[in-house]
């Protein structure tokens, strides 16, 4: 993830968030609304339930307006190998949390 600032990586590394954590919490602007949101909290409530999910899925879904465009038009993200790393990271994520709490991959 490039377009990180190297000291707020550093420092977040020290707490022990990896780059893709990092890259995943930094918001996200909808090209539609202009709302502001970050790519854990975009999975979470909007993409909640969808099978694409859980299989890395190069998208992000505004939460308040349902809007869907590809995460590596954002500018920290800025190119297909960094988009492919952070939705297969935050599809690990999510993976991990359904599977702790018992619950299935579809809506």
């Amino acid at each position: 993830m490039s377009n990180i600032d190297p000291s707020y990586l550093r420092a977040m590394r020290e707490h022990g968030f990896s780059e893709q954590t990092v890259s995943a919490i930094k918001k996200f602007k909808c090209p539609q609304c202009s709302f502001e949101f970050s790519l854990t909290y975009g999975r979470t409530f909007a993409c909640r339930g969808c099978p694409e999910a859980v299989r890395s899925c190069p998208k992000a879904r505004c939460p308040k307006c349902d809007h869907e465009f590809l995460i590596r038009t954002v500018d920290h993200v800025g190119n297909k190998y960094d988009e492919r790393n952070l939705s297969t990271h935050m599809s690990n994520v999510i993976d991990d949390y359904i599977r702790e709490q018992g619950w299935k991959k579809s809506r």
